[in-house]
């Protein structure tokens, strides 16, 4: 058993390391007839926001050599909506299920975070920020949820400044790290620039490289992620010093691969 809070008073403790990342399994069993979520150690949500939020308009998904970019715009219910849709389905998904959260205020932030308190499927939040997020808007918005939430928070850290992100969240009450949130990049397709995260195995070595440096760093939990498509790339993110490893578009392309026979994640 691997606990991502042991110092947490409920802990956040998981039956696998392999979790099922945000912004790439759904809000619930979109996935259920492909994936057993019951051999997964804890199941992320996308993104959820207090008010609804539409899909970005123009193209949102764009391939190149080793990965993907995709721009949605954070298209959400807003989290009222979620939880009178999804919350029975949390329940009765077999694995811990953690809610992740983006707000721009600490307002909103708590808003969300009190919505959560009554919610018994919930194990855990996890915080997203912006990559351009000012680091003292993120302190006070983690402070604020640490404080308030009855589960353990997560912070998410914005790749180009894991480091910096890393340190401030530990102060400011974090129970653990996800290193880290997809990077951003732009390409160039159809007579216009798209920009957007960047999801595929060829995020791996920049990834492992994050975890080693964050591992010396700090002494909250890691959670690894960023392009894990097999066992030997959990593995890798294993031995780089992460507790646990989030996968995320290894589902887009084989989600049998990830729990069965030969290439099973837990095998």
């Amino acid at each position: 058993m691997i606990d991502l809070a042991p110092s947490h008073k409920t802990g956040l403790p998981l039956a696998s390391p392999l979790i099922a990342g945000g912004g790439a399994f759904g809000l619930a069993d979109e996935y259920a007839s492909l994936v057993d979520f019951s051999r997964l150690g804890a199941f992320v949500t996308n993104p959820l926001t207090l008010r609804p939020r539409t899909p970005a308009r123009g193209t949102r998904v764009v391939p190149f050599p080793g990965g993907v970019l995709v721009h949605t715009g954070l298209p959400n219910p807003g989290l009222s909506a979620a939880l009178r849709d999804y919350e029975r389905k949390w329940a009765r998904l077999g694995c811990p299920v953690i809610v992740h959260l983006a707000a721009d205020t600490v307002s909103d932030l708590i808003n969300c975070v009190e919505k959560l308190e009554r919610v018994d499927s919930v194990a855990g939040i996890e915080i997203g920020f912006r990559d351009d997020e000012p680091l003292t808007n993120a302190e006070a918005l983690l402070r604020a949820a640490a404080q308030t939430a009855r589960q353990p928070v997560i912070a998410g850290l914005p790749h180009a400044r894991a480091a910096a992100f890393a340190r401030m969240a530990e102060k400011a009450g974090a129970q653990a790290l996800t290193v880290t949130a997809p990077p951003r990049g732009t390409l160039w397709r159809e007579g216009n620039w798209v920009t957007g995260r960047l999801y595929g195995p060829t995020l791996l070595p920049r990834a492992l490289a994050l975890v080693r440096e964050l591992k010396t760093q700090t002494a909250l939990p890691i959670i690894g992620a960023g392009g894990v498509h097999s066992r030997a790339d959990m593995d890798a993110m294993l031995e780089a010093g992460a507790t646990a490893v989030q996968i995320d578009s290894v589902v887009w392309v084989e989600p049998k691969t990830l729990t069965t026979d030969e290439t099973d994640f837990n095998g």
